[in-house]
């Protein structure tokens, strides 16, 4: 065959190709397909989840660098495809790499109701190598028009970390574009807010070889936000088997004006409901940026309703699920990013800190390499949830002792670290003055309580008084779920003093399980129950 060069115009739904050097049949075949209209662009819902449950890895129908899936469901509904002839592309959506020249792709795709039509191009040749800079570049930064934190601006991408990357802001002022801090360890990319919306250009230089592309992004930084005051909290959780039709790994909140006693949201059932990965989401952690205005929700990749946890801790997810909110009402679709260390088989309950040294979050998480010697802590720093640094070791193994569960809080700049010691079962304490410190252990069993897991702490606002989580599993917690104790003074805090109360000092929604607790205002519980009011 031919050298063939190809340019793609979509047009609202119709897809069309301007062909050079192609053969008379070729050209008739991209003529008749040039007038077909398709569903690339179309207003239909499941058109569009279809379409998007198909390019996988890639970010745009014109523009096909990886293989595309085939999901056997979307929007409950069972799906068919068919791939037309093609040269680039398999019956099963498996580029071929047979075809040296860009060519494009008709996939049907059937529902019960409804056939869809789709046309991708697929990029070969050198045409594939500018394509993979642009769709780098594409990926580099996100939600753009509402800047609220710090940015990652990277300086390698590409999935080898291949292409290098120099940023300038045409206002350092309000985004850096260079390493600070005594020894540069504030990283480029911080964020000042002022008194007003901003509009920063970001120009982005990609080489690879002797390939470049320059790219400019208008981002809108938001003014600052007033202080905020803390009036009640929210609690978010996966549900216990209690109707005896499996756990509810999804997400449930509740929220409470004392800290105590809790009140669920729409009837204790999901919020948001895990749709990517396993289709499950345990162990959630929500947190509030330094800047207050800003959510991120993490929690681990795992549907674990068939109950062996030998293999999900050996080929179990290694993916963090992500939303986003701005006001805990309205949330970013889900997101899967895969962080666990090489080699590990699972990575289970991801919790972040912010570390306002460097103006980054750190993600803390319990992960195990298959064939070792057992899990530990890992920890991997963003400021965006996309991009993470690599995996660094936490909490070490300590002999033969392993660790999962970690969660953390500050108080006058000392770091109390709570985690469960998988031989005993039991809560242990270590404090620093570093977010990424030398921690020393205070007190190796928190209350003389064995059986238990999911540790979850938050001070009670205005009051130096600290209110300690733990999911009571086994042992003498067997059945129990999760319960809180209470430390009644600072001094209890640090020397790890909890004691566990009654159960008339606390009441928790139905099936309760892992998850984490945030102070919110006024404002926040009001909408919270406004949303989800009956």
């Amino acid at each position: 065959m031919g050298r063939r060069l190809g340019i793609f115009v979509l047009t609202g739904a119709f897809c069309m190709m301007v062909c050079f050097g192609c053969s008379k049949g070729e050209e008739k075949r991209e003529e008749a397909v040039s007038q077909v209209s398709y569903d690339n662009e179309s207003s239909d819902k499941t058109a569009q989840n279809i379409l998007m449950a198909m390019l996988g890895e890639n970010i745009s129908p014109d523009g096909i660098l990886y293989d595309v899936k085939f999901p056997l469901m979307v929007d409950n509904q069972a799906v068919r495809f068919h791939v037309e002839d093609s040269n680039a592309m398999s019956a099963n959506g498996k580029l071929t790499g047979s075809n040296n020249a860009t060519e494009q792709v008709i996939v049907t795709a059937k529902t019960k109701e409804k056939e869809y039509k789709f046309c991708l191009k697929v990029v070969s040749g050198e045409e594939r190598e500018d394509a993979l800079m642009e769709q780098a570049a594409q990926q580099l930064l996100h939600n753009t028009d509402n800047v609220r934190g710090n940015l990652n601006l990277v300086e390698k991408t590409g999935t080898g970390d291949e292409i290098g990357v120099e940023w300038k802001s045409d206002k350092p002022e309000i985004i850096t574009d260079k390493a600070t801090g005594k020894q540069g360890e504030i990283p480029a990319g911080v964020v000042n807010r002022g008194e007003k919306d901003e509009v920063v250009i970001l120009h982005a230089v990609l080489t690879k070889g002797d390939r470049k592309l320059e790219k400019d992004f208008s981002l809108t930084v938001k003014a600052k936000p007033q202080k905020k005051t803390y009036d009640a909290y929210v609690y978010t959780y996966f549900r216990g088997n209690i109707y005896g039709t499996g756990e509810s790994q999804h997400i449930h909140m509740a929220v409470s004006k004392d800290g105590f006693f809790w009140d669920t949201l729409n009837d204790n059932e999901p919020i948001l409901k895990a749709t990517e990965g396993t289709k499950g989401v345990r162990d959630s952690f929500l947190i509030r940026s330094p800047q207050g205005d800003h959510f991120y929700l993490i929690g681990t990749d795992l549907d674990a309703n068939g109950g062996d946890w030998g293999k999900y801790g050996n080929k179990g997810s290694k993916n963090i699920c992500v939303w986003e909110s701005d006001d805990l009402v309205n949330w970013s679709e889900e997101r899967l990013i895969e962080i666990a260390p090489q080699g590990a088989g699972c990575m289970w309950a991801p919790e972040a800190f912010y570390d306002n040294t460097t103006g980054e979050y750190v993600v803390y998480w319990a992960s195990g390499i298959v064939g070792g010697n057992g899990k530990k802590i890992y920890y991997a720093k963003t400021r965006d949830f996309y991009h993470f640094s690599k995996p660094e070791i936490y909490k070490d193994v300590d002999g033969p002792i392993t660790y999962i569960d970690t969660t953390m809080i500050e108080y006058k700049n000392i770091y109390y670290r709570f985690t469960k010691n998988e031989n005993e079962l039991s809560i242990l304490m270590e404090t620093s003055h570093k977010v990424l410190g030398d921690f020393s252990c205070v007190k190796k069993q928190i209350a003389s309580e064995f059986g238990v897991e999911g540790p979850a702490i938050y001070q009670i606002n205005g009051q130096e008084k600290w209110c300690l989580y733990m999911d009571g599993y086994a042992d003498q917690n067997a059945g129990v779920g999760y319960f809180p104790l209470i430390a009644d003074s600072l001094a209890d805090l640090q020397s790890a003093n909890f004691r566990r109360l009654k159960r008339d000092e606390y009441q928790l929604p139905e099936g309760a399980k892992h998850g984490s607790f945030v102070p919110i205002t006024k404002e926040e519980y009001e909408a919270l129950k406004e949303q989800y009011k009956k």
